[in-house]
């Protein structure tokens, strides 16, 4: 994963609270499913600390969604506008090359 949300006035999990909205788990959500103008971004629990992996590309949404990997997950969907803030700088460049903005 490339992209990750670090919001630096609150919790990860607060921002995606507040700004995301929740996705199933089950069945596994395909990059087709993705609203025009989200991006997922999957809460991983790495057990001392969590992550939050911006889903950019479909390579990177099944990676963060593999059935390989037993760490407990909950994915959002995130308007992109609301991701930029909180992302690397990197991520923006990513966005705006990609016409995502």
């Amino acid at each position: 994963m490339g992209f990750y949300v670090n919001p630096p006035d609150e919790s990860k999990e607060s921002f995606l609270k507040r700004e995301g909205i929740a996705a199933p788990n089950t069945p596994r959500i395909t990059w087709d499913s993705v609203p025009q103008g989200y991006l997922p971004v999957v809460l991983l629990d790495n057990g001392h600390f969590s992550a939050a992996a911006i889903a950019y590309d479909k390579s990177e949404l099944n990676e963060a969604t593999s059935l390989d990997d037993p760490r407990p997950r909950q994915i959002f969907m995130v308007k992109i506008e609301k991701l930029i803030p909180v992302a690397d700088p990197d991520f923006k460049n990513y966005a705006e090359r990609n016409s995502l903005i």
